[in-house]
């Protein structure tokens, strides 16, 4: 029936552009043709923003593998180059053909329970070369997150929530606001000089190590807002000065 109901609505709009599709649905392998469709109606359609979140509520392992995104979808510059906003749940990526042209006009990414490598996130991320917006939640790479391979020039706002990694390391020179929610990690963030909001919450962090960590690896923050457990503390790093004000409650 939603199948049904799905198609119905795409083939009343065929012909036509499409500013936005959103698919939501528990993600199931027998519909992976079905989906594999839709984006590719979405692409013939120039969608500016698309949506799949295929994420069950809970239990993630019970559900079977993750939808395998099909990147040899995204060949023709003309349509590709429409897409704006990208929403992704429950898939997976893998090493991207060489046909696949990237992201080139990408503003805003959001990954929610992403399966991937270093090397596919990585690259997948260094062909959005005007991505302004990304957003990661829940993708367990085990291992580095690491974006150096290519700058990251346009990117202001990074999130990291619940991912399980060893290290982040960006190249994001116009970044301004970086807010990161899990365990302790070491985080090392490359010519962002325009650093303004950085916001930690680190669970189960020693506090001298983090804090010395955390300015080392972040040399031009302004404002860093750092809670470890169930304490809060504010530091206010002035570049020009090398000062720091700490304010610590509970």
């Amino acid at each position: 029936m939603f199948i049904d109901h799905v198609n119905a609505v795409l083939t009343k709009h065929s012909g036509r552009a499409l500013d936005q599709l959103e698919i939501k649905f528990i993600f199931e392998t027998k519909l992976v043709d079905y989906l594999n469709n839709w984006i590719r109606f979405a692409m013939s359609a120039h969608t500016k923003s698309l949506a799949f979140d295929l994420a069950p509520p809970s239990n993630f392992p019970e559900y079977g593998d993750h939808y395998r995104f099909p990147f040899e979808q995204f060949t023709d510059n003309k349509s590709v180059s429409c897409l704006a906003c990208l929403q992704l749940s429950f898939v997976r990526f893998e090493p991207p053909p060489t046909s696949f042209i990237g992201f080139p006009n990408l503003r805003k990414l959001h990954l929610h329970v992403v399966k991937t490598t270093r090397q596919d996130l990585e690259s997948v991320l260094c062909s959005c070369v005007n991505l302004e917006w990304l957003s990661l939640l829940r993708c367990h790479l085990k291992d580095e997150m690491k974006v150096v391979r290519r700058p990251l020039s346009h990117l202001r706002y990074l999130h990291v929530v619940y991912c399980d990694i060893t290290k982040i390391e960006f190249d994001a020179p116009n970044l301004s606001t970086f807010v990161y929610d899990g365990p302790y990690r070491p985080i090392t963030l490359h010519h962002a000089t325009k650093l303004e909001n950085v916001r930690f919450w680190f669970r189960g962090a020693v506090f001298q190590h983090a804090t010395a960590s955390l300015l080392n690896g972040l040399p031009d923050v302004q404002n860093l807002t750092l809670q470890l457990g169930t304490q809060r503390l504010e530091v206010f790093y002035i570049v020009t000065t090398f000062e720091l004000w700490f304010s610590l409650s509970r």
